[in-house]
């Protein structure tokens, strides 16, 4: 449905987008994940026809829509405001593009009437934008935008303006209208719960560059480059001297803590200063029980304790100084079972360490 080739972008001497490319289909809920100023907002401007870029295409349904005005493009566009007319009731919002179209009015009617119904506002049908909340003004932006059923809708922070217990709600509901009206959604924000899940696909930013492509699982489990393995999630970055190899098993000694083992296809680490990385959900207080895999066993001291109602976390330094962050979730009434001070040891598979194979990635 949408198809990027080399876009780049600069303003004043200062690159913003290099050489970005991107295939996304049709249906998908597609989310550009980033920081602040990594170049996400002015590719969807770009999309949209708000910006020209210096070099690339774009196209839309095989289309190349890169000479062609925004209100030529095939897409709707969500801002972070909403952009809702306060002087016009929610029908009116919601009937402005049609009408600029020059529509009958029986059909609008009727496609606002279906749009009520999916976007669960009919009660809102007559209000005035003033008198609706953030989630109203949503649910009322995504109607106008979709109306004249552009092949993608791309959405920009669509969410920031909520409070979190909103915005958990609201994610739902997208889904459940994307789904609903079929339209491929584009969305870019800065907040990784909200990317893995509102997306079926999701593509990594930093620095101008699309640093990884997959689904939110892929990227999580499998991520291909530091950068993003050290962005996505909380993570445990352990470095150490590659002891030996055997065919492909590493071993990375710890000092009196331990040491570490894990498969790895990235070539010549022996007697290489690395540095690889685990989950904190992949570790696991030792309990004695027999173990059903090979895993890593390291010893350290309690140094932190952590209550977040539904999970704990606990930082274990080991005998090296590295610090090591673990998280229990709570199934049974919560009880300390450990302290401060404590020395304990902590097992996780081999097959939960990783070395992302490259440093950098320009996709």
């Amino acid at each position: 449905m949408l198809k990027l080739d080399s876009i780049s972008k600069s303003f004043g001497g200062n690159t913003v987008l290099e050489n970005i490319s991107l295939e996304i289909e049709s249906g998908e809920r597609f989310t550009l994940l980033g920081r602040s100023g990594c170049g996400k907002t002015t590719l969807l401007r770009i999309i949209a026809g708000f910006e020209n870029p210096d070099s690339g295409s774009i196209f839309i349904d095989g289309q190349d829509v890169g000479s062609l005005p925004v209100e030529q493009r095939p897409i709707g566009m969500i801002f972070q405001n909403y952009a809702l007319f306060p002087n016009m009731s929610v029908y009116d919002n919601i009937a402005v593009g049609p009408r600029i179209r020059k529509q009958p009015e029986s059909q609008i009617a009727n496609k606002i009437e279906e749009l009520l119904e999916i976007t669960h506002i009919r009660s809102l049908r007559d209000v005035y934008p003033r008198q609706i909340s953030g989630g109203e003004a949503q649910r009322v932006a995504l109607a106008r935008a979709v109306i004249n059923r552009p092949k993608i809708l791309l959405l920009d922070e669509p969410l920031s303006a909520l409070d979190l217990s909103l915005r958990q709600n609201l994610r739902e509901e997208l889904v459940d209208m994307q789904r609903t009206l079929g339209i491929t959604f584009l969305f870019v924000t800065h907040d990784q719960e909200e990317a893995m899940g509102l997306a079926t696909r999701m593509g990594i930013m930093d620095n101008g560059c699309l640093q990884q492509v997959g689904t939110p699982t892929e990227l999580y489990e499998k991520p291909g480059t530091n950068f993003v393995t050290e962005f996505l999630g909380e993570v445990n970055r352990i470095a150490g001297k590659v002891e030996q190899i055997n065919d492909n098993e590493v071993t990375v000694p710890l000092g009196f803590s331990g040491k570490i083992q894990f498969v790895s296809e990235v070539p010549k680490l022996e007697n290489q200063d690395i540095v690889c990385y685990v989950r904190p959900e992949k570790i696991f207080f030792d309990t004695g029980q027999p173990q059903t895999e090979l895993v890593n066993n390291l010893q350290g001291t309690l140094r932190n304790i952590h209550f977040f109602g539904s999970h704990s976390r606990y930082q274990l330094e080991l005998s090296d100084g590295q610090m090591l962050t673990l998280s229990t979730q709570h199934r049974k009434t919560y009880r300390h079972k450990y302290s401060i001070g404590d020395s304990v040891r902590v097992l996780f598979a081999m097959s939960d360490v990783f070395l992302p194979i490259k440093k950098a990635n320009k996709i």
